[in-house]
């Protein structure tokens, strides 16, 4: 009986480690993605979301 609640223990570390790697990723990828376009949206003086959204407009 014992073997059940090792089991989820287990693997309640297992997505929590799955969990954070995913979340630094995501992270990662973010800050590249602003970071990609910021000396243009600084230098046209255009707000973060003005900027981005104007972006997706035309891209699709």
């Amino acid at each position: 009986m014992n073997a059940l609640p090792t089991f989820f223990i287990g693997l309640s570390i297992i997505v929590a480690i799955a969990l954070v790697v995913t979340a630094a990723t995501a992270g990662v990828w973010t800050v590249q993605y602003f970071a990609r376009n910021r000396k243009v949206r600084i230098a046209e003086h255009q707000p973060l979301v003005g900027y981005y959204r104007h972006q997706l407009a035309f891209t699709h």
